[in-house]
């Protein structure tokens, strides 16, 4: 565990820096924090195989795991630039656990009705840059859990607009819309000693939220540069405040004329948007032995058998001159892990009232008749 940060944080970075390196190099965004007390609140619940499947994807005990869970949804809530929100959806003929209900926070657990009312929870709960459940119901969904995450910034110091035309690299001949600014703290430029070294500017909010810029050289992939970040994060990656002489990716030391020292950034505006079936790569979350049919995966959870059916994250990710915004919801779906009863013999009893007929109006305590009728002409 790393001694740097609390256990959940660490935990959910760690699951965060393994998605990534699975993410490959292309164009995404992802929240290892809107998965990762899904994780832990249903290791928790599990019985074997499936509980140390995810004990192991959530990186910390199951004994644990579900105050875990919710210490890290409240560190997130007592944020001044970051929200959280936990919901669980249960259908009318599936029972939960009452101990466990009664350990979430008041108001968590509903009914589960339809997609709409997902969908408004989903906008609700991310300011609306996330306006639909990433997971779509079906008359055979019992039971919805899911997190939204929205964090919201201004910058202490805005960019300016710039142009964005490289000279060398993979984006040579590019040119394009930039954001740039100057600014006398030099401490938030540093560089990572990790293998090959990455270039990190922090880029600080208003309020309690930044954003870290990771820049590595030529043809290291993204995995590797965001597992540097996160390295800082925790200490097990040295950071080296640069001077002159440091060489490192899209940074430059040098002596000039001025009043006092000064940083330079520029980089390009950015709008990302990602959508991730987690079932895809259900080894990664520990979700192999949740999604088969067993006795009963999840006996912590509900007396009924249930079976995760579904997983995925929609999420995004914004940054303009003026600050930053990110959301994310995500989703787990369960059904029933039996297959439905088997058609049995019956008989049916069929009445036509298809020519005049009495009726009586019956007390049923006592069998007192109030009215009695008698109809003779149908209703037209």
């Amino acid at each position: 565990m790393h001694p740097s940060l609390a256990p959940d944080v660490a935990a959910a970075n760690d699951l965060t820096g393994k998605w990534c390196a699975a993410a490959g190099s292309e164009d995404f965004v992802l929240s290892g924090c809107g998965i990762w007390p899904l994780l832990a609140l249903l290791a928790a619940t599990a019985g074997e195989p499936a509980r140390g499947e995810l004990t192991a994807a959530a990186g910390i005990p199951a004994a644990s795991a579900h105050d875990a869970a919710i210490t890290l949804l409240r560190r997130i809530e007592a944020a001044e630039s970051v929200r959280a929100a936990l919901g669980v959806w249960v259908r009318d003929d599936i029972a939960l656990r009452e101990e466990w209900i009664r350990s979430l926070p008041p108001g968590t657990v509903g009914a589960l009705r339809g997609p709409a009312g997902l969908d408004d929870w989903a906008r609700r709960h991310t300011d609306g840059l996330i306006d639909r459940f990433p997971a779509r119901i079906d008359a055979a969904t019992a039971c919805a859990l899911a997190t939204a995450v929205v964090a919201r910034t201004a910058w202490r110091q805005s960019f300016h607009a710039d142009v964005l035309e490289p000279s060398s690299g993979p984006w040579r001949g590019h040119r394009g819309p930039a954001l740039a600014r100057y600014s006398t703290d030099l401490g938030d430029a540093a560089v990572l000693r990790a293998g090959t070294p990455v270039s990190r500017v922090v880029v600080r909010g208003a309020s309690d939220l930044d954003v870290h810029l990771l820049l590595g050289e030529d043809g290291v992939t993204a995995p590797a540069v965001l597992e540097a970040g996160l390295g800082a994060l925790d200490g097990s990656v040295e950071t080296r405040r640069p001077a002159l002489g440091t060489a490192a990716p899209g940074l430059e030391v040098r002596q000039v004329t001025a009043v006092s020292d000064t940083l330079r950034i520029q980089v390009p505006p950015f709008a990302v948007r990602s959508t991730h079936d987690l079932l895809l790569a259900p080894e990664l979350f520990g979700l192999t032995a949740a999604t088969t049919v067993a006795d009963n995966p999840f006996p912590g959870l509900s007396p009924i058998p249930l079976r995760v059916t579904a997983a995925a994250q929609d999420v995004c990710a914004r940054f303009t001159a003026d600050g930053f915004a990110a959301a994310a919801v995500t989703a787990v779906l369960m059904e029933p892990t039996g297959m439905p009863p088997a058609p049995a013999a019956a008989l049916m009893i069929a009445v036509n009232f298809d020519r005049p007929f009495g009726f009586l109006g019956v007390h049923r305590p006592t069998g007192l008749v109030i009215v009695a009728g008698w109809i003779a002409t149908p209703a037209s």
